[in-house]
C-alpha cells in the first residue's frame, strides 16, 4: 500500500469540458493523484471524448485512475466507491471536488495549512464565476421544516458545502455518505455524521473555489425535483433522534414540500416540480426507487 499526499476524488457525469478543467486546475495546484468516478452511464462515450486530454495530464505526471461502474450510482454511492478505492490503494487526505468547481490559485496550499489534524474537514470560500469574493459555505438545515437557513436556529443541522471539501485521512474509515441519497440531501446527513464522528469543520478564508453550479442535472428538471423531494423525505427519518421527531418531520414536510412544489411550478411555468413531488412521495410510500438518469442525447 502506497501512502500518498492529497488525492482528488471527482465524480464525472457527461461534463467533459468541466471535468478536464477541474483536473487541470488541480494539477496546477500540485495535486498529482486523482480518482475519477465515471457515473455517466453512457457506454464510455464521455471517457473516450476525454482520452487525449487525460493522457496528456498523465504524461505531465498526474496519476489519474478512472473507476467506471456499469450504471449511474448517484452521488453518495459514487463517492463511497471512490473513498473505498483510495482507502485500499493510496490512503491520505482526500479533496472531494465537484466537476463544476475548480480551485483558484493558492487554494490547495492554504487548505492543507488548515488541516491540523487527520479528523479535520477544511471548507474553502465558494464563489460564482462572476464574483470576485466568496465565503466558506456552511449551511443550516432545519430538520423539521426542511428549510435551508443562513444562520443556526433551534432544530437546525450545520453542514459544509460539498462542492469542495478536504477530508482528513482518518475520516476515510468513517461512513460519511449514505448510499440511500442518489442526488441531493447527502450533504445534510454528512453534517450530522461529522458531528457524531467528532470531526472538526474548519473554514478556510484564504482558499477559494469557483462553483459554476450543476450542469449535469438542470435545476427544475424532473430528475432534480424528484430527487430533491425524495431527499427531504429521507432526511425526516435519518435526522430524527426518536420516533416523535420522525413523525413531526413527516408532518411538517407534508405541508412544506407540496407548497414548495406548487410555488416552484408557478415560478418556472412547468409541472415538473409538482410531478416530481408526487412521484417521489408515492415511490417512497411503496418502497420504490427510480434514478431517472437522463437519456443520452
Amino acid at each position: 500500500m502506497i501512502h500518498c499526499g492529497v488525492v482528488a476524488l471527482i465524480l464525472h457525469f457527461r461534463t467533459e469540458a468541466q471535468t478536464l478543467r477541474c483536473l487541470q486546475s488541480l494539477f496546477s495546484e500540485g495535486v498529482c493523484n486523482a480518482v475519477l468516478v465515471d457515473n455517466s452511464q453512457d457506454g464510455g462515450r464521455s471517457r473516450t471524448a476525454m482520452k487525449a486530454e487525460l493522457e496528456a495530464l498523465r504524461a505531465r505526471g498526474m496519476q489519474i485512475e478512472v473507476l467506471a461502474p456499469s450504471r449511474n450510482l448517484g452521488f453518495a454511492a459514487g463517492v463511497n466507491l471512490g473513498l473505498a478505492h483510495v482507502r485500499r490503494t493510496c490512503p491520505g487526505p482526500v479533496l472531494l471536488m465537484n466537476t463544476d468547481a475548480y480551485p483558484m490559485q493558492g487554494a490547495l496550499p492554504a487548505m492543507k495549512a488548515c488541516l491540523s489534524t487527520s479528523r479535520d474537514v477544511v471548507v474553502p470560500a465558494v464563489r460564482a464565476e462572476e464574483d470576485t469574493c466568496g465565503r466558506p459555505l456552511i449551511v443550516h438545515y432545519h430538520s423539521l421544516l426542511a428549510l435551508y437557513l443562513g444562520k443556526p436556529f433551534p432544530g437546525t443541522v450545520a453542514y459544509p458545502s460539498g462542492c469542495c471539501l478536504l477530508l482528513g485521512s482518518e475520516l476515510l474509515d468513517v461512513a460519511l455518505f449514505d448510499d440511500d441519497f442518489f442526488f441531493y440531501g447527502e450533504d445534510v446527513l454528512l453534517g450530522k455524521r461529522l458531528c457524531e464522528a467528532d470531526a472538526r469543520v474548519v473554514p478556510c478564508t484564504d482558499a477559494a473555489v469557483v462553483h459554476s453550479g450543476s450542469l449535469s442535472s438542470r435545476n427544475g428538471s424532473l430528475f432534480y425535483e424528484y430527487h430533491m423531494v425524495r431527499a427531504h423525505w429521507l432526511l425526516a427519518g435519518k435526522l430524527a433522534r426518536n420516533r416523535f421527531d420522525k413523525w413531526a418531520g413527516w408532518l411538517f414536510r407534508s405541508i412544506t414540500l407540496p407548497s414548495r412544489a406548487l410555488l416552484r411550478s408557478v415560478r418556472s411555468r412547468s409541472l415538473s416540480p409538482v410531478r416530481g413531488f408526487w412521484l417521489a412521495s408515492f415511490d417512497l410510500l411503496r418502497g420504490r426507487f427510480r434514478d431517472l438518469t437522463p437519456p443520452l442525447d
